[in-house]
């Protein structure tokens, strides 16, 4: 499937900036997530997504995938393994549905702890998604 991604734009391990800092300085009202995941039932990627930018063409990708993608954070893809496609959902970012006019982006409310091995990381506490329309942004 690395072949669809990378025709929408996505090759693995894709870098939209040399500097996290700067990038966000440039666009801080976009929804950056940089060492991101997409996780699909069958297939995950990993990079850098500036959803704001890239909501479009995450749309066209998940139209041609015909599979449901949820996008997470770097440290939630970790051991995803041994994770169930539900479980993963509970921790993510943003989520497309195939030949919808909207995407669900979580809101977020206070903080939490999740446990990977000895490591605790504190993130925000998804609470609720929001239904934003792919063309009006």
């Amino acid at each position: 499937m690395n072949e669809i991604f990378e025709k929408h734009g996505f090759p693995q391990g894709r870098m939209i900036s040399g500097s996290k800092s700067s990038y966000r300085q440039r666009f801080p009202k976009n929804d950056v997530i940089f060492n991101a995941r997409i996780f699909t039932k069958t297939d995950n990627w990993h990079g850098d997504l500036d959803i704001t930018k890239d909501r479009k063409e995450l749309q066209k990708l998940c139209n041609e995938i015909n599979e449901e993608m949820l996008i997470t954070s770097e440290s939630v893809g970790w051991h995803s393994e041994n994770q169930k496609y539900e479980d993963i959902e509970e921790n993510a970012h943003a989520k497309f549905i195939p030949n919808s006019q909207l995407y669900y982006s979580r809101v977020y409310n206070g903080y939490h702890s999740l446990q990977n091995g000895n490591m605790f990381i504190f993130t925000g506490k998804g609470i609720d998604w929001e239904e934003i329309n792919i063309n009006n942004l």
